[in-house]
């Protein structure tokens, strides 16, 4: 009897040695799954952080005379978006760059949206910064002619450069430029764009060409003579794989070719915009709106700059 009772005393400690073990084990779960619940948590909001971006590149050139670099801001697809109340955040940044000159490489409105207010309003501010030349995208284009919006007359009464398959010089530092745009989509060059992009290609100033659609750079302007092309459209592929580039864009499918940043092409350099908005149900994700800033010189940096 004294046998079993010590048994069952030793099987009562034991019992509750373990019930002291479970309460710790509890907080090691519930410790972890905390954590790991803020991990995704944070990792969501890094993916889908939709602040906005300045991105910096250089590019030399032997056009490039003046001791001064030239300093491009572009802008692409912000569709009808707004960076602070009346874009007041998006003007103030754009000013503390500096830019000798401001590029709006298209979309900056939706075709399916005839408030033509937010990119009035931003034009008018951004014209007493800096001259400002403007390439029509495909939704401006469905504005222009499928709507009859009178935009383009509005942007130029602001002072805008509008450059519908036109082009116009101005010399910047010393430098001349050659500022032109090709507003149609690739299958249309033939017909609305080759004509005027044979005689520009010609000139011998620094040729600046927006493009709103990075396919024409497949083929139609895969082998032209362009000192730097400026392109948007494609929204960064929408979602940007590290070491990849964009995933997806409804022209191409996945994998645009050119989703994202500079390419050096044959006898090309273009710049491509991953945007500022977006214009459809999936979201940007480790794309964050991109306000791009190009210096171009005739002094081509090294290691030790």
């Amino acid at each position: 009897m004294r046998e079993q009772i010590e048994e069952t005393a030793e099987s009562g400690k034991g019992d509750a040695a373990k019930k002291k073990k479970h309460p710790k084990k509890r907080r090691i779960m519930a410790a972890f799954w905390a954590i790991l619940v803020i991990a995704l948590f944070l990792g969501v909001r890094f993916l889908l952080n939709d602040q906005l971006e300045i991105t910096f590149y250089h590019l030399y050139s032997l056009k490039a005379e003046g001791a001064e670099s030239t300093r491009l801001v572009v802008l692409s697809d912000l569709h009808n978006r707004e960076f602070g109340a009346g874009n007041a955040d998006l003007v103030r940044q754009i000013n503390a760059l500096c830019p000798d000159l401001i590029i709006i490489a298209g979309d900056m409105v939706n075709a399916d949206d005839d408030n033509l207010d937010i990119i009035l309003t931003l034009c008018e501010k951004l014209v007493e910064i800096a001259p400002v030349y403007y390439g029509p995208g495909n939704h401006e284009n469905h504005l222009f002619y499928e709507k009859g919006s009178p935009l383009e007359e509005l942007l130029i009464e602001k002072g805008v450069h509008v450059l519908v398959n036109r082009a116009e010089e101005v010399t910047i530092h010393k430098t001349p430029f050659l500022i032109g745009g090709i507003t149609t989509a690739p299958e249309g060059f033939e017909e609305y764009g080759a004509a005027f992009f044979e005689e520009y290609e010609k000139s011998s100033a620094f040729k600046l060409l927006i493009t709103h659609y990075p396919g024409l750079y497949y083929q139609a302007l895969a082998d032209g003579e362009i000192d730097l092309g400026i392109c948007g459209h494609y929204h960064g592929g929408q979602i940007w794989l590290p070491g990849i580039g964009g995933l997806y864009h409804g022209d191409t499918g996945l994998f645009p070719k050119y989703s994202g940043g500079m390419y050096t092409l044959p006898n090309s350099t273009i710049f491509v915009s991953r945007g500022m908005g977006g214009h459809g149900r999936l979201p940007r994700m480790n794309n964050r709106p991109e306000l791009a800033v190009i210096d171009i010189n005739g002094r081509q940096e090294t290691d030790n700059e």
